[in-house]
């Protein structure tokens, strides 16, 4: 129907057929075919037709009125979508863990605005299950994830983007609160804090395996969706909570935040696209953030 539409449009404003049919390159009675097939389609005639050859009618302007928005989205998508195939458009968009942007990300995507210029970046703050939904269904090109959601992406490429330690939050007055360092094994009478399978899904499997090999199994009294309940739940409860050492030492009023000891406690910040050749950008973004 595009096509016939551009036809209407284009014999209105060129006021002849014959000179409709040379600018669009198609032959006359092709044309001529557009307008009747359109014709019979809306069920009114857009044409007048007699010895002086063809006028709008009034409802012929008023289609052309109506889809004329349409017709211009249409045309600026199409340039859009060759644009990006030929690189002099694109648009990316990054899925990230909001604790891990400001130390990795950010930085990465500053070198890679001066590599692509004209990139337009889409940054999405999302969870670990998120990103993974949007990125099978093609709502990102590059997701931020850890390696226990990571885990559930065979079917993507995959790099570690950092590996980082393992810290413990604390209420204040906890023993161990003012200590540089601390051993796992030290928490193993400690109530601990999860998190929401449905949100980070793998998290508690691996706080679980790590609290294996400091000879204990931990006792979760609540699972969270985010850093902010897990935060309030460890004041709260009087809890701790393990987490990726991204978070610099900082540690809300009421809590403290003490690095582990164990040389084996280790979390991976990975990066996630899609198999196969990707848009330079994200192929770009992936090799910055994995440097």
């Amino acid at each position: 129907m595009l096509e016939r539409l551009r036809s209407l449009a284009v014999v209105i404003e060129e006021g002849s057929v014959n000179r409709a049919a040379r600018r669009l390159g198609v032959a006359q009675p092709t044309l001529s075919r557009h307008i009747q097939s359109l014709e019979q389609e809306l069920g009114a005639p857009l044409f007048e037709r007699g010895p002086w050859g063809m006028r709008p009618t009034g409802f012929g302007f008023f289609v052309r009125d109506t889809f004329a928005p349409l017709l211009q989205q249409y045309d600026r998508a199409r340039a859009d979508a060759f644009a990006y195939v030929q690189g002099r458009q694109q648009q990316l968009r990054v899925g990230y863990l909001g604790l891990a942007a400001s130390r990795f990300l950010n930085p990465a995507l500053a070198k890679l605005r001066r590599d692509f210029p004209g990139l337009r970046i889409l940054p999405f703050d999302l969870t670990p299950l998120e990103q993974l939904k949007a990125l099978r269904s093609g709502g990102l090109d590059v997701a931020m994830v850890g390696q226990e959601a990571g885990a559930l992406g065979e079917d993507f490429y995959r790099r570690t983007v950092a590996r980082l330690g393992v810290a413990v939050v604390l209420p204040a007055d906890h023993p161990l609160a003012g200590a540089p360092t601390a051993k796992l094994a030290a928490l193993s009478r400690d109530r601990f804090v999860g998190v929401d399978d449905d949100a980070v899904p793998g998290r508690n499997a691996w706080v679980v395996g790590l609290c294996a090999k400091a000879g204990f199994r931990p006792r979760f009294v609540a699972r969270t969706a985010n850093v902010q309940e897990t935060f309030a739940l460890v004041a709260g409860e009087g809890a701790v909570a393990l987490l990726p050492d991204y978070l610099d030492g900082q540690a809300p009023a009421g809590l403290a935040y003490v690095r582990l000891a164990d040389a084996w406690a280790r979390w991976d910040l990975q990066v996630l696209r899609q198999r196969g050749k990707a848009m330079p950008a994200a192929a770009r973004l992936v090799e910055l953030l994995g440097s």
